[in-house]
């Protein structure tokens, strides 16, 4: 086991640095002048642009500012916007706090539903609790993010506000303060909706995944002999038939993590909150090398991590998987 985690923390290593160097040779492939944001439409005088360029080393080779690149990032330094001069590090702090805790609330949400809407498909099958859930996941991801967060800031914010429904309206500031770096202690309301738009659309997914991993367990013969030893339904539910169900669930879990801070973007501008989904968007437009490359390798190594995670979660699950050093069994 130990081998193991070791092996993969190496491979995961490798993939951050290969994205990093790909997303950094990028900016050098792409048409465009990141000194251009300095400027703006004016022209500037030879020498202020090379002053500009010596300032941030764009003076320097390609392989040179890559190491120096490298450099700085263990030194915890990720540069200067071409932008605003503002250091990276700082552009991240002010972001990044509102994105982690919206991811946190987001993953949280998405399985909690995904758990409630796949059990009760699966136990129910058949019934209307089934046919609603099949309509809910089906349905729900089909609709884009920005049109899902305009719609439940109308059904949860506006029309509770025309009828004085206070206890109903959810369209609230951005939590201020926090207990434990997660928990809103004013404004709570204003968490719940930006995270349920973000939780739905990829538990609507992983509730289908759960449904149909269920079923097919459920016709396993250890499930028929658990129920004729007289084992009550809830332990043959919950202790043999979820915890044999949970792998491929597990695998689809960790995936929407990743791709759930591509929903946290549009989340963010959709709710205006103060977080990393303008500063993405700005960044990328305008070719800001250093904040995008800072940006990119939070996002990567997250993903990386996540994957770990999820590799090693697999013998916890199912005690009948052993990991060893050359294949996971």
């Amino acid at each position: 086991m130990f081998t193991y985690t070791i092996k993969r923390l190496l491979q995961s290593l490798l993939v951050v640095w290969a994205a990093v160097t790909l997303m950094f040779a990028l900016f050098f492939i792409i048409p465009g002048d990141p000194i251009s944001l300095k400027s703006g439409e004016k022209s500037l005088p030879p020498e202020i642009l090379d002053n500009i360029e010596r300032k941030y080393g764009l003076d320097k080779p390609t392989y040179v500012q890559y190491f120096r690149f490298w450099g700085n990032l263990f030194r915890g330094d990720l540069g200067y916007s071409y932008k605003n001069d503002k250091s990276v590090n700082t552009i991240l702090q002010d972001g990044l706090s509102t994105s982690a805790r919206l991811l946190f609330w987001g993953a949280l949400f998405q399985l909690i539903i995904a758990l409630a809407v796949g059990l009760t498909s699966a136990i129910k099958r058949g019934s209307l609790g089934d046919r609603l859930g099949t309509v809910f996941s089906v349905g729900i991801q089909g609709i884009p993010v920005f049109v899902s967060g305009l719609l439940a800031q109308y059904l949860f914010g506006v029309l509770p506000f025309q009828f004085g429904w206070d206890w109903l309206n959810f369209f609230k500031p951005w939590p201020q303060t926090w207990t434990l770096g997660v928990i809103p202690t004013d404004s709570w309301k204003g968490m719940i909706l930006p995270a349920l738009v973000v939780a739905v659309v990829d538990a609507a997914f992983i509730a289908r995944m759960l449904r149909s991993s269920l079923l097919e367990v459920l016709r396993a013969d250890y499930i028929r002999t658990a129920f004729a030893k007289g084992l009550s339904a809830r332990r043959v539910w919950l202790h043999h038939a979820l915890r044999n169900a949970l792998i491929p669930v597990v695998t689809v879990y960790g995936t929407s993590l990743i791709a759930i801070f591509g929903v946290a973007v549009q989340t963010e501008k959709v709710f205006s909150l103060p977080g990393m989904g303008s500063t993405i968007a700005d960044s990328a437009l305008s070719q800001d090398a250093p904040v995008v490359l800072g940006l990119a390798i939070v996002v990567i190594a997250f993903g990386a991590f996540v994957n770990l995670v999820v590799d090693l979660s697999y013998a916890l699950i199912d005690p009948r998987i052993k990991i060893d050093a050359k294949a996971v069994h």
